[in-house]
């Protein structure tokens, strides 16, 4: 890649998407090269009508995606069954690892008590991470992530979290301390 005669030796991972299924690619370059492959990406994206996106932005974009971020949506304290990873991020056929048990009895029984959901709050605010998730006046479960994603007009708060299995229908009303979540089906589709 070449910019304003900077020459930026860049290894892409070419025909990569992403989990929403938009077109991606993986760059990976040296500290010192940053600002300039930063330059070519950004004029490229503004020949093209686009931006940079900032943090608030992708975290909303990504929560309407359904994508769960490590560390932010799921982490060593769930197993992949509770987080709808199952399908993606288990090899059934591999040998020994560690929690292959637990693993392989939640796959046989086919029950956890809990699961990820998508959630659309109601009004403006945006709950942070752990804020409890209420169902006839009994903590039921907890926000992971939360962000206004502006996919439609007017934007919205949308959000991932843990709800057990009595309360994580589609379409479930729950309670928050600034108003209601209603749990849906990943990915949210927009309004």
């Amino acid at each position: 890649m070449a910019y304003l005669g900077v020459k930026v030796n860049v290894r892409a991972a070419h025909g990569l998407t992403s989990p929403g299924g938009l077109a991606g690619a993986e760059f990976v370059v040296e500290r010192e090269k940053l600002l300039a492959l930063w330059e070519i990406l950004l004029d490229a994206s503004r020949k093209h009508g686009g931006g940079p996106v900032g943090y608030a932005a992708l975290s909303g974009l990504r929560l309407a995606q359904g994508v769960p971020w490590f560390g932010y949506d799921f982490g060593e304290k769930q197993i992949p069954h509770e987080a709808g990873l199952q399908d993606s991020h288990i090899n059934y056929t591999k040998g020994c690892y560690t929690g292959q048990e637990i693993v392989e009895r939640v796959r046989s029984r086919g029950q956890v008590n809990r699961h990820r959901v998508g959630l659309v709050f109601s009004g403006d605010a945006v709950p942070e991470a752990g804020t409890p998730l209420m169902m006839e006046g009994k903590e039921i479960g907890f926000v992971t992530r939360a962000a206004k994603a502006w996919d439609s007009a007017p934007p919205r708060i949308l959000g991932m979290g843990y709800v057990r299995k009595e309360g994580g229908a589609a379409g479930t009303m729950l309670q928050w301390a600034n108003g209601t979540a209603t749990v849906t089906q990943l990915p949210i589709q927009s309004t």
